[in-house]
Parts: structure tokens; C-alpha cells; sequence
């Protein structure tokens, strides 16, 4: 009888941790997060994004379905895993009219740390300070080919330059910081990282530099409700080519990026955002970004 009762017990505790957790908290739709989950339990994701970019004679419009696994490992150290499944699509004009380009399959698979060495909980707020440390593997395909890639400027083979094919062909590292702060309804996110990346077959991506600033409030007395509003910026070097530097490549853009999140049940999300870039400075002549739109769900287990 006591076993029963203490069976009973055990399983309305998990009932309530898990009606609670998820609502305390959204998560942050376009950049890292700093809190952990609970040692032993899972979170899954799937998310499809939508990106269109336009200018110098081209329109690039690129869908990404990608899913993610996270582990909370321990309290303080959570790992994920992330793989995107890609599609690219390029018009862009020549002296005999409009010609189209694609590209589609998986992507580069990315592995990813998040150790919290640092937690201040008070009353109704906690502090929270986390690094990030992760690689991204060449998955992705890099040997596409199109019969009018030829036409594009600056090429003159079949075979899609680097920037239209699903991968990258490279290991590239990552490595940042990020923070929350939490007040009642109110939370606050920062982050900072770095990617790295190496070479593969005579070309290089230029080095990244991502900040996040994000805040949610969050609505309802039942606390399932969330409004986000995000700052993602992303500064890139030029891309290398046969050890040069090419000169229609890397820039800065900085994007504002509502949201809204909402729980249907204690353990499942359901998120969408919009990014609009705001500030744009482009090095040399290279489409520019107009739009993003993710939509994704959450599923904690």
C-alpha cells in the first residue's frame, strides 16, 4: 500500500514539474539560449524557415526544415544536435533573360554545448550565465551541379558555386557566451558567439560573429502565452577563394524579429517569428536580405 502511495506521489510530482517548466520560461526564436535543461530530460524541435534575399540581378529564396534533438545531460550541461534539410533557389538575369538555379538536400550537421556555470536564484527572478562550445560537420553536399550555373558571373563550370550548395564542405568551429535574466513575466536574453571556419577544396566562408538581445513578456494568467521582440545581428568576413579574398561577400546585417510563442500543453511550444533587417552594409556588389519567417514546435520530454 505504501509502494502504491508513494507511486501515486512520484507521478503527480512529474505532472507538476512538467506543467510548470515549460510555462516559466519561452525560449528565445533566433538565437542561443542560456538555460539548460533538467539532467534527464529531452527536448525535440522541428522548424522551417523561409529566407529571401534580392539585388544585383538576382533573387535568392532558401527553405530550411531542420531538426533538433537537446539532452539535458546533467543540471548544468546540455547537448543538441541539429540537421538541416535545404533548398535553394536562384533567378537571376542575363543578357538572354531570366534563368533559374537549384540546389536541395541535407545539410551540415551541427553539434552543440551548452555548460551553465553560473545560477542566482531569488523570489519570482534567476540569473543565469552559460557557454557555448560546439563544431559543425560537412554533411551537406557540395558537388551540385546545374546546366546554366555556367551563366552566373565570376563562374565557369557546372558544378553551383559555394554559397548555392547545401553544405559547406568544411568542419567549422563554434564558441560563445550567453546569459538570461529573468523578472516575473518578464525575461531578458544575450548572447554573443563565434564561428570558425576552415577550408575545403580551395575556399573558405568567412569567420562569423553572432549578438542576440532578446526579451518576452509573457501574457495570460495561465502563463502560456508569450510576445517576443529579438536583435540578431550577424557580422562575416569575406569568403576566400585560392587563398583571395573575394570582394562580393561578407558584410553586417542587423535584424528586429517579433514573435509570439504559445503552449497548448505544458510540454509542447508552438513559435513563430518574423526577422526584418534594419541595418545592411554589404561588402561589394551581392543580393541583400529581406525577409525571414520560422515557424517551429517545441515538444519536451
Amino acid at each position: 500500500m505504501n509502494s502504491k502511495k508513494s507511486l501515486i506521489r512520484f507521478g503527480a510530482a512529474v505532472l507538476v514539474y512538467f506543467a510548470t517548466l515549460p510555462a516559466a520560461y519561452s525560449f528565445p526564436l533566433n538565437a542561443p539560449n542560456a538555460r539548460t535543461l533538467f539532467g534527464g530530460f529531452s527536448l525535440g524541435v522541428a522548424d522551417f524557415r523561409f529566407t529571401r534575399e534580392t539585388g544585383a540581378g538576382q533573387e535568392l529564396n532558401v527553405s530550411e526544415e531542420t531538426l533538433t534533438g537537446v539532452y539535458g545531460a546533467t543540471r548544468d550541461l546540455t547537448l543538441g544536435v541539429t540537421l538541416p534539410i535545404v533548398q535553394k533557389h536562384l533567378e537571376f538575369s542575363t543578357s538572354s533573360g531570366t534563368k533559374t538555379i537549384r540546389s536541395s538536400g541535407l545539410g551540415d550537421l551541427s553539434l552543440v554545448g551548452v555548460y551553465r556555470f553560473y545560477r542566482r536564484d531569488v523570489s519570482r527572478a534567476t540569473t543565469q550565465f552559460s557557454l557555448i562550445g560546439g563544431v559543425k560537420a560537412p554533411t551537406g553536399s557540395t558537388s551540385q551541379s546545374d546546366r546554366d550555373a555556367p551563366l552566373l558571373p565570376g563562374n565557369n563550370r557546372k558544378r553551383l558555386p559555394k554559397p548555392l550548395q547545401p553544405g559547406s564542405g568544411s568542419w567549422d568551429g563554434v564558441l560563445g557566451v550567453a546569459a538570461f535574466q529573468n523578472l516575473d513575466r518578464l525575461s531578458f536574453y544575450g548572447s554573443v558567439q563565434g564561428k570558425i571556419n576552415s577550408e575545403h577544396d580551395n575556399f573558405r566562408f568567412g569567420n562569423n560573429l553572432h549578438y542576440d538581445f532578446t526579451v518576452d513578456y509573457v501574457t495570460l494568467q495561465e502563463r502560456n502565452l508569450f510576445f517576443v521582440l529579438e536583435l540578431n545581428g550577424i557580422s562575416s568576413g569575406r569568403n576566400e577563394e585560392n587563398g583571395r579574398n573575394l570582394r562580393n561577400s561578407g558584410g553586417h546585417t542587423l535584424f528586429v524579429s517579433p514573435g509570439v510563442e504559445y503552449l497548448p500543453l505544458p510540454y509542447v511550444i508552438l513559435e513563430s517569428s518574423v526577422q526584418i533587417p534594419i541595418v545592411q552594409d554589404s561588402n561589394g556588389r551581392q543580393p541583400e536580405k529581406r525577409v525571414s519567417l520560422v515557424f517551429g514546435v517545441r515538444y519536451l520530454f
